[in-house]
């Protein structure tokens, strides 16, 4: 049996991501440090929307399956798409 671990994919979304954790062991993949850029500029503003109840509970949801608070996941999920559809636009 090999120690070789294979190098961790690069996924383009979370549900890309999950999915193929779902049917591979991360023991078998090499868990480097990823490089983190951070920047004390990048605030984030509290705001106020209205969402209907059945999609703030579907969020809840899901992200209770991933294991992540739901603001985050909500926050995760508009700027995939908002970079999605700004790369369309230009």
């Amino acid at each position: 049996m090999s120690n070789k671990k294979k190098p961790t994919p690069h996924f383009h979304t979370l549900e890309e991501e999950a999915a193929f954790w779902d049917r591979h062991s991360p023991l078998d993949y090499d868990f480097r440090p990823a490089h983190v850029q951070f920047s004390p500029r990048l605030r984030k503003r509290l705001i106020s929307i209205r969402i209907h109840e059945s999609l703030l509970q579907a969020a809840k949801l899901l992200a209770a399956k991933r294991h992540i608070p739901y603001q985050t996941l909500i926050h995760a999920l508009l700027e995939q798409k908002i970079r999605e559809e700004s790369r369309k636009a230009a």
